[in-house]
């Protein structure tokens, strides 16, 4: 059975690093989902009033959908960088 470790040993014994990349990825995420949920709340307190309950929706789902993209293109390359981990740590789990 094979042992993966993700981290580098310090003077404490064993400390996981953190992986390359992650701290924009982390600050972008918090930003964009507060970003969203305040776009909502200035369009329904402030420019709902003119559109009716289906416009008002459909701008609820656009704002949902672009921080969704803005996610997905956050986090698609970390994925892709890092994919390989979860394969071995799944087959390691196999063994």
């Amino acid at each position: 059975m094979r042992v993966i470790r993700a981290g580098m040993a310090g003077e404490g014994g064993f400390h996981a690093r953190k992986p390359e990349g992650m701290g924009w990825r982390i600050a972008l995420s918090i930003v964009s989902f507060f970003g969203s949920i305040i776009a909502v709340i200035l369009w329904l307190f402030f420019y709902a009033g003119s559109f009716n309950v289906y416009q008002n929706i459909a701008i609820i789902v656009v704002i949902f959908l672009v921080f969704l993209a803005v996610m997905g293109a956050t986090w698609a390359s970390w994925g892709m960088k890092h994919g390989d981990w979860w394969v071995e740590k799944a087959d390691s789990r196999q063994d």
